[in-house]
């Protein structure tokens, strides 16, 4: 099987449904049918993880998109400007089937962020208590 069209995207267990709808709870993100069919495009998922973690995503890069060809160039722009920030590049596949809606396709994205989010939060409080001054006895 070409590696082009292996995909990252897999469906959900339990466990992992419920921290995603806990994380987004936390974030004030219901996905319902609405935002899945507003999430085919890159640019409403950007902007998520643009409030989330500015430093990560322009806004600039993105145009609204209706058609799905034009979702999929807005995902190459994702994946290439943020996923390989975060080290989770997704395939052509992937972009494929998250403009056209696939099933459980953009919750797998929204784990992987919402993992990718815990490890930047994890990131920041480790370095903040490297920067901190510790009393040596």
């Amino acid at each position: 099987m070409d590696e082009a069209n292996l995909s990252r995207l897999s469906k959900l267990n339990d466990m992992e449904h419920v921290m995603l709808n806990h994380w987004l709870e936390t974030h004030d993100i219901k996905l319902d049918r609405h935002t899945r069919n507003q999430f085919r495009d890159a640019l409403a998922i950007a902007r998520v993880f643009e409030k989330i973690h500015p430093e990560v995503v322009d806004l600039h890069s993105y145009t609204p998109r209706s058609s799905v060809a034009r979702m999929v160039e807005n995902w190459k722009i994702f994946n290439v400007r943020v996923l390989n920030k975060l080290n989770m590049d997704i395939t052509q596949t992937d972009m494929q089937q998250l403009a056209t809606g696939a099933e459980g396709a953009v919750e797998s994205l929204l784990y992987d962020l919402m993992v990718a989010d815990y490890s930047l939060l994890m990131r920041g409080d480790a370095q903040k208590q490297f920067n901190q001054p510790h009393s040596v006895d």
